[in-house]
Protein backbone atom coordinates (compact mmCIF):
# COMPACT_ATOMS: atom_id res chain seq x y z
CA UNK A 1 0.00 0.00 0.00
CA UNK A 2 3.09 2.57 0.81
CA UNK A 3 4.52 1.42 -2.41
CA UNK A 4 1.20 2.03 -4.76
CA UNK A 5 0.72 5.63 -2.11
CA UNK A 6 4.56 7.02 -3.03
CA UNK A 7 4.01 6.11 -6.38
CA UNK A 8 0.33 7.90 -6.96
CA UNK A 9 2.10 10.90 -5.37
CA UNK A 10 4.86 11.09 -7.44
CA UNK A 11 2.35 10.14 -10.81
CA UNK A 12 0.01 13.48 -9.63
CA UNK A 13 3.68 15.95 -8.71
CA UNK A 14 5.02 14.78 -12.22
CA UNK A 15 1.57 15.77 -13.83
CA UNK A 16 1.13 19.38 -12.26
CA UNK A 17 3.74 21.19 -14.63
CA UNK A 18 5.88 23.99 -13.28
CA UNK A 19 5.22 22.81 -9.32
CA UNK A 20 6.26 19.57 -9.52
CA UNK A 21 10.04 20.50 -7.80
CA UNK A 22 7.45 22.61 -4.90
CA UNK A 23 5.20 19.37 -4.31
CA UNK A 24 7.90 16.53 -4.59
CA UNK A 25 10.35 18.85 -1.79
CA UNK A 26 12.87 18.73 -4.47
CA UNK A 27 15.68 21.38 -6.06
CA UNK A 28 13.90 23.63 -8.52
CA UNK A 29 16.94 22.97 -11.00
CA UNK A 30 14.90 19.56 -11.83
CA UNK A 31 12.62 21.12 -14.06
CA UNK A 32 15.53 22.93 -15.76
CA UNK A 33 17.26 19.89 -16.76
CA UNK A 34 14.10 17.71 -17.99
CA UNK A 35 14.49 17.19 -22.15
CA UNK A 36 11.00 18.71 -22.26
CA UNK A 37 10.70 21.72 -20.61
CA UNK A 38 8.93 25.10 -21.39
CA UNK A 39 10.28 28.30 -21.39
CA UNK A 40 7.00 29.24 -18.52
CA UNK A 41 8.20 26.43 -16.07
CA UNK A 42 12.55 27.33 -16.50
CA UNK A 43 10.90 31.24 -15.49
CA UNK A 44 9.41 29.98 -12.59
CA UNK A 45 12.30 27.73 -11.06
CA UNK A 46 14.71 30.64 -11.83
CA UNK A 47 12.71 32.46 -9.87
CA UNK A 48 12.09 30.31 -7.33
CA UNK A 49 15.89 29.45 -7.04
CA UNK A 50 16.99 32.93 -6.81
CA UNK A 51 14.46 33.59 -3.64
CA UNK A 52 16.29 30.40 -2.10
CA UNK A 53 19.84 31.84 -2.38
CA UNK A 54 18.95 34.83 -1.47
CA UNK A 55 17.57 34.06 1.78
CA UNK A 56 17.12 36.58 4.89
CA UNK A 57 18.35 39.11 2.32
CA UNK A 58 15.09 39.57 0.34
CA UNK A 59 11.94 38.81 2.24
CA UNK A 60 8.31 38.99 0.64
CA UNK A 61 8.07 42.26 1.90
CA UNK A 62 11.10 43.78 0.14
CA UNK A 63 9.39 44.71 -3.41
CA UNK A 64 11.64 43.54 -5.98
CA UNK A 65 11.93 44.85 -9.72
CA UNK A 66 12.26 43.00 -12.59
CA UNK A 67 14.03 44.04 -15.53
CA UNK A 68 13.74 42.67 -19.50
CA UNK A 69 16.73 40.84 -19.93
CA UNK A 70 19.07 41.55 -22.79
CA UNK A 71 20.17 39.29 -25.24
CA UNK A 72 23.76 38.77 -26.21
CA UNK A 73 23.75 39.10 -29.62
CA UNK A 74 26.18 36.21 -31.15
CA UNK A 75 28.52 38.30 -33.42
CA UNK A 76 30.29 35.05 -34.99
CA UNK A 77 26.84 33.83 -36.57
CA UNK A 78 26.70 34.63 -40.45
CA UNK A 79 23.83 37.05 -39.43
CA UNK A 80 23.35 38.20 -36.22
CA UNK A 81 19.81 38.60 -34.77
CA UNK A 82 18.29 40.02 -31.70
CA UNK A 83 15.19 38.84 -30.09
CA UNK A 84 14.43 40.81 -27.21
CA UNK A 85 10.67 39.64 -27.45
CA UNK A 86 12.08 36.68 -25.51
CA UNK A 87 13.89 38.72 -23.05
CA UNK A 88 10.64 40.39 -22.46
CA UNK A 89 8.66 37.61 -22.06
CA UNK A 90 11.40 35.56 -19.71
CA UNK A 91 10.99 38.84 -17.25
CA UNK A 92 7.09 39.35 -17.81
CA UNK A 93 7.41 35.02 -17.02
CA UNK A 94 9.52 36.06 -13.84
CA UNK A 95 7.37 39.01 -12.49
CA UNK A 96 4.57 36.52 -12.76
CA UNK A 97 6.27 33.87 -10.20
CA UNK A 98 7.48 36.80 -7.91
CA UNK A 99 3.70 37.88 -7.48
CA UNK A 100 2.22 34.69 -7.12
CA UNK A 101 5.44 33.82 -4.27
CA UNK A 102 4.01 36.59 -2.21
CA UNK A 103 5.94 39.36 -3.57
CA UNK A 104 5.03 43.15 -4.32
CA UNK A 105 6.82 43.74 -7.86
CA UNK A 106 7.40 47.21 -9.02
CA UNK A 107 6.27 47.97 -12.07
CA UNK A 108 9.47 49.19 -14.38
CA UNK A 109 8.76 53.03 -15.27
CA UNK A 110 7.65 53.97 -11.91
CA UNK A 111 10.27 52.40 -9.21
CA UNK A 112 12.55 54.78 -7.88
CA UNK A 113 16.13 54.18 -7.34
CA UNK A 114 16.39 55.85 -4.12
CA UNK A 115 13.48 53.95 -2.44
CA UNK A 116 14.49 50.11 -0.84
CA UNK A 117 14.05 47.08 -3.10
CA UNK A 118 15.55 44.06 -5.23
CA UNK A 119 16.50 44.10 -8.36
CA UNK A 120 16.72 41.49 -10.74
CA UNK A 121 18.56 41.92 -14.04
CA UNK A 122 20.35 39.37 -16.59
CA UNK A 123 20.73 38.50 -19.81
CA UNK A 124 20.05 35.42 -22.43
CA UNK A 125 22.43 33.94 -25.50
CA UNK A 126 21.24 31.87 -28.29
CA UNK A 127 23.69 29.97 -29.76
CA UNK A 128 23.84 26.56 -31.54
CA UNK A 129 20.24 25.18 -30.35
CA UNK A 130 20.75 26.14 -26.55
CA UNK A 131 19.61 29.56 -24.65
CA UNK A 132 22.21 30.22 -22.04
CA UNK A 133 20.43 32.51 -18.87
CA UNK A 134 22.43 34.32 -16.22
CA UNK A 135 20.16 36.25 -13.86
CA UNK A 136 21.08 38.31 -10.92
CA UNK A 137 19.70 39.69 -7.65
CA UNK A 138 20.79 43.01 -6.01
CA UNK A 139 19.67 44.50 -3.13
CA UNK A 140 19.50 48.15 -3.84
CA UNK A 141 19.44 49.31 -0.51
CA UNK A 142 22.72 47.80 -0.10
CA UNK A 143 24.17 47.42 -3.38
CA UNK A 144 25.30 43.49 -2.46
CA UNK A 145 24.38 40.97 -5.00
CA UNK A 146 22.35 38.44 -2.92
CA UNK A 147 22.29 35.87 -5.52
CA UNK A 148 22.88 34.99 -8.85
CA UNK A 149 21.76 31.84 -11.20
CA UNK A 150 22.18 30.49 -14.73
CA UNK A 151 20.93 27.79 -16.54
CA UNK A 152 20.83 26.15 -20.29
CA UNK A 153 17.83 25.23 -22.20
CA UNK A 154 17.22 23.66 -25.50
CA UNK A 155 15.64 26.03 -28.33
CA UNK A 156 12.71 24.27 -28.40
CA UNK A 157 9.76 25.42 -30.42
CA UNK A 158 8.02 27.06 -27.43
CA UNK A 159 11.06 29.40 -27.28
CA UNK A 160 11.06 29.73 -31.27
CA UNK A 161 7.73 31.04 -31.28
CA UNK A 162 9.14 33.97 -29.30
CA UNK A 163 12.09 34.54 -31.65
CA UNK A 164 10.32 34.62 -35.17
CA UNK A 165 8.23 37.75 -36.43
CA UNK A 166 4.99 35.67 -37.57
CA UNK A 167 4.33 32.60 -34.90
CA UNK A 168 1.69 31.38 -37.40
CA UNK A 169 5.22 30.50 -40.02
CA UNK A 170 6.55 27.64 -37.41
CA UNK A 171 5.48 24.43 -38.64
CA UNK A 172 2.80 22.82 -36.91
CA UNK A 173 4.02 20.33 -33.43
CA UNK A 174 3.76 16.60 -34.33
CA UNK A 175 0.78 15.94 -31.29
CA UNK A 176 1.80 14.32 -28.00
CA UNK A 177 1.44 10.40 -27.47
Amino acid sequence: MRRFTTLTLIAVALTIGGCEAVVMGAAAPGIIKQKRVNLLNASYAAVEILVQKSGKDISTLTPVAVDDLTEMVDMDAQHPKANPKVGRVLSSQMRERFVQLGYTVLDQTTYKPSSSYAQVSGSYRIKDGTMDVLLNMVDKTSGKIVATHSYSLPVTYDIKKYMTQDANSLPALPPLL
